[in-house]
């Protein structure tokens, strides 16, 4: 029996009462194999089950980074939906483009990625008026009050950024909040720079499937929080989430990078999508079962 754990592993697990971690821990260990995305959080869960049950016998805990069907995607990024939808961000964009494509879900961070963007804008002001962003957001358990409040949030950041920076002929921040999946494939394929600036993500799947199909050298800003990070850190521009002031300079600098360093990066990050995808992942978890 083996349990693949998709979210970060925490360290400290007192937020619960002793029962319910300690069932936690002695669940999870009744396995043969548990697995999770990087080696980060597996070595968080062997500290955690030392703090929580003490020292004893544990099963195999692997790790194996999660990925995509790389042909099945490059696929849907050249269908006619894809396609028109392409034809109007083109049409749209302007000299620059930042995009991010989220869930409307807190750990995404989308908040503080406004306040970065309208700091960046704030201390290089030769970006006004030539680059945008493009929040593609898809709604995310909206029965839930804290995901409500934090919705309203995230288009009152939006809003502030427009309403101290905008133009009548330049938008800084395109806000849009919707079930459209073709329409993340299609800027996928247009960014300059790609933000990923989650608190905490186990994987991200964002941070490999836009790499893969973007036609202009994009460039990844990447936290160092998501999973992602400790196989794409090499080629991306590295943020602390919390960093405001960070990650406004991380925008600067994937926004000033030379041509030939873009091209470079990009290059090595579709070759490791193409390299370790889906299948290497099942593969992986399969093995640990063998062994």
């Amino acid at each position: 029996l083996a349990h693949f754990i998709h979210i970060p592993w925490p360290v400290d697990w007192s937020v619960l009462p002793d029962a319910w971690r300690r069932a936690v821990h002695e669940g999870l260990l009744a396995n043969d194999v548990v697995a999770f995305h990087t080696e980060r959080w597996a070595r968080n869960f062997l500290r955690s089950c030392d703090d929580v049950l003490g020292p004893g016998p544990r099963p195999r805990v692997t790790h194996h980074p999660i990925s995509i069907d790389v042909a099945e995607f490059e696929a849907l990024a050249a269908i006619d939906e894809v396609l028109a939808r392409e034809s109007e961000i083109v049409a749209q964009r302007g000299e620059k483009l930042v995009l991010r494509v989220d869930r409307a879900d807190p750990s995404k961070n989308v908040v503080r990625g406004f306040h970065a963007f309208g700091l960046l804008l704030e201390l290089h002001s030769e970006w006004c008026g030539r680059v945008s962003l493009l929040a593609l957001l898809d709604p995310s358990r909206e029965t839930i009050p804290e995901y409500v409040v934090y919705r309203e949030a995230i288009a009152a950041a939006a809003g502030a950024v427009n309403e101290r920076f905008a133009t009548d002929d330049w938008l800084p921040v395109d806000l849009r909040i919707a079930d459209d999946f073709l329409q993340s494939v299609a800027a996928y394929k247009q960014y300059d720079v790609l933000l990923v600036n989650a608190v905490y993500d186990g994987m991200n799947l964002v941070a490999k499937e836009a790499p893969l199909v973007n036609v202009r050298d994009g460039v990844l800003v990447l936290s160092e929080n998501a999973g992602a990070y400790a196989e794409l850190g090499e080629w991306a521009v590295g943020v602390n989430p919390f960093d405001l002031l960070g990650q406004a300079e991380a925008l600067h600098d994937a926004l000033s990078m030379p041509e030939e360093e873009r091209a470079l990066r990009a290059g090595r990050l579709k070759a490791h999508v193409r390299a370790n995808d889906v299948a290497r992942w099942l593969e992986g978890l399969l093995g640990d079962l063998e062994a």
